[in-house]
């Protein structure tokens, strides 16, 4: 979606992005040139974006707002769009020229905003025993209606795994299914991205898997603490996920706008120094 001045100069932009099959996109590349910012340019065209996704067939739209300033975050309060998660330390330092920066001298860090595009299915949840408070907030906040089932002793018989690492540091371990045997898969990958070079890893699993308690107590054993939701990420299923830093970062120093991201972020934190039992 672009913005047009009347002599047809593009002033600003904003698109959805989606891998092939899925049913959520991201919404990024947003711009607005500095001389039309404040006329909610971005607000209009992040509307009509939600538009023509229903008509793509779309089940939801995500964001990842930076947390080196607001203004981000404050396009995705009014656009409907609640935090579900918040990525830490998931790229190096970086920031525009001649702005001061409280998060200058740390990895940065993103948040994960989501809107449904219409009224969502219930959802059965596999959450982790420490998780399920926090699970039925962001459920909640996100507007979906959710069972949380209780443990089970059966496991998938194996696991499907994969890891990706880019070359900022930040690595992605994802479980597709969650076998008897994760614990041990779970510490090879983790070696694996590890010795790539990852200083920062992100641990996603399905949530509807009753193999995932088991899989959170091995990651929170490893050092991995609370991500968040990834709503649809998952071929219309919903992922779990969480994470684990091997770099100093303060949270104190993010850029928060709204009470739910202050919250998600206390909860991360207090969960990021609760002792582990490896």
């Amino acid at each position: 979606m672009i913005a047009r001045e009347k002599s047809g100069e593009v002033v600003g932009h904003v698109a959805l992005e989606r891998g092939p099959g899925t049913k959520v996109a991201e919404r990024g590349e947003a711009v607005v040139t500095s001389e039309h910012r404040g006329r909610g340019l971005l607000e209009r065209m992040t509307e009509r974006l939600s538009e023509e996704a229903v008509k793509k067939g779309l089940e939801g739209i995500y964001a990842e707002p930076v947390t080196i300033h607001t203004f981000s975050q404050r396009n995705d309060e009014h656009a409907g769009m609640p935090v579900c998660a918040a990525l830490l330390g998931v790229t190096e330092k970086f920031g525009p020229k001649d702005v001061h920066l409280t998060t200058i001298g740390q990895r940065q860090s993103y948040l994960r905003t989501f809107r449904f595009l219409a009224t969502p299915r219930c959802r059965t949840v596999h959450a982790p025993e420490r998780y399920r408070e926090v699970l039925s907030e962001l459920y909640a906040a996100i507007r979906a209606p959710v069972v949380l089932a209780p443990r089970s002793s059966e496991p998938s018989t194996e696991s499907r795994t994969a890891i990706k690492v880019n070359g900022r540091g930040y690595a992605v371990v994802t479980f597709d299914q969650i076998g008897s045997n994760a614990s041990v898969e779970l510490h090879q990958a983790f070696r694996d991205v590890r010795a790539l070079g990852a200083s920062t890893v992100q641990l996603s699993a399905p949530i509807s898997d009753p193999g995932l308690p088991r899989l959170s107590d091995a990651a929170h054993d490893l050092g991995f603490f609370l991500c968040g939701l990834g709503p649809g990420f998952a071929d219309g299923g919903d992922t779990f996920c969480l994470q684990w830093l091997g770099a100093a970062l303060d949270t104190s120093k993010l850029q928060l706008f709204t009470d739910g991201a202050k919250r998600l972020i206390a909860l991360i934190e207090q969960d990021r120094t609760a002792p582990t039992t490896a």
